[in-house]
């Protein structure tokens, strides 16, 4: 498995709710910052709870899909993802935009997952001349 696949594995895992495939991804001591600078639990635990963040919740789901994804330098990887949630009797889309990540992959595992609340945002986090 190389680094893009081990990212559309953990999108594709976290979307799907499913907490133990996402902690696969992810090293012992990952570090995951969601938007508003807010760290999770390092490692398997944080991976965790960021897909139970996307597990059916009171009725709900919010599904999260990888739509590009490029190399950047040292090992950082650029994604724009689309994230929707949809209520899950009637399969209405209750809102639905586009959120951008930045992941860094060691090996074949992730050590660093960044979400931005817009893939421009995600874009300027990997600007040095924006740092």
């Amino acid at each position: 498995m190389d680094a893009r696949e081990v990212i559309e594995r953990f999108v594709r895992a976290a979307s799907g709710g499913d907490e133990d495939a996402a902690a696969a991804c992810v090293t012992e001591d990952a570090v995951i910052v969601v938007p508003g600078g807010r760290t999770l639990p390092p490692g398997p635990a944080g991976a965790r709870a960021f897909a139970a963040q996307h597990a059916e919740s009171d009725g709900r789901k919010q599904s999260v899909e990888l739509r590009e994804l490029a190399q950047r330098d040292g090992g950082h990887w650029l994604a724009s993802l689309h994230l929707a949630s949809t209520e899950v009797a009637t399969g209405e889309t209750l809102y639905e935009f586009h959120v951008g990540g930045v992941f860094r992959v060691e090996g074949y595992v992730i050590s660093r997952i960044e979400a931005f609340a817009s893939p421009r945002e995600a874009e300027a986090a990997l600007d040095p001349q924006s740092r």
